[in-house]
């Protein structure tokens, strides 16, 4: 799935800010990866990073189209002609799909379920689209970078109720108009699934304009 000359993008948590880095593949092994030096997205720098530092990363398969996310670390240096990083690469069914495009978000407060770390938080949405939503964070132990699973409960105007159980990846935490909110980022979603989300979301936006109100990002 991953080719020499492939562009790799790294997500990097350090001081509670997130950076993103650019880099391409030089080599790879089995569950290595041979990287040349990151380099900041914005501030076209040159980033160093630790040995045993963990990170994110993600990359394009351009036959496909399709995107994937893996978690990773850095497992040391390789001295060549050009320096190299050594990444750690997970087998192919540890990688999570995901989505790259913008789907329209609608605020909407939906019973959910977060569960992390073998542990179940109870809350409610503030917004959701068909690649993530924000929901009410009660619980100052949930961190970003996290991995776990999303329970939704959909309502569609047909009075029928969808139960869907999404991979999914903290990814911010802030705080609106005095609540704390994590967006998550969903994870692996089936065809079936992103269309339901769709549909739920267009519903939503339906509703909102026989309403008159403005309720879409």
């Amino acid at each position: 799935m991953i080719k020499v000359g492939m562009e790799l993008t790294l997500e990097l948590d350090r001081e509670n800010k997130t950076e993103s880095f650019k880099t391409k593949i030089a080599d790879y092994s089995e569950n290595k990866i041979y990287i040349t030096y990151p380099v900041g997205s914005e501030s076209n720098r040159v980033i160093f990073l630790l040995k045993e530092e963990e990170l994110f990363a993600s990359f394009t398969v351009k036959e496909t189209g399709n995107a994937y996310l893996f978690r990773t670390k850095v497992l040391g240096q390789m001295k060549n002609k050009i320096p190299l990083l050594i990444l750690f690469f997970p087998d192919e069914e540890q990688l999570m799909k995901i989505q790259l495009r913008e789907f329209v978000r609608v605020k909407t407060g939906l019973d959910a379920s977060l569960k992390i770390a073998g542990k179940y938080f109870p809350t409610v949405t503030e917004d959701i689209s068909a690649g993530g939503c924000s929901i009410v964070n009660r619980y100052a132990q949930i961190k970003k970078g996290e991995l776990g699973e999303v329970l939704l409960v959909l309502p569609f105007s047909s009075q029928d109720y969808l139960y869907l159980t999404i991979t999914c990846r903290v990814v911010r935490n802030f705080e609106k108009k005095g609540v704390h909110l994590i967006s998550l980022q969903f994870l692996n979603l089936s065809n079936q699934e992103q269309q339901q989300l769709i549909r739920y979301t267009f519903e939503k936006q339906l509703e909102y304009r026989k309403r008159g109100m403005n309720e879409i990002n």
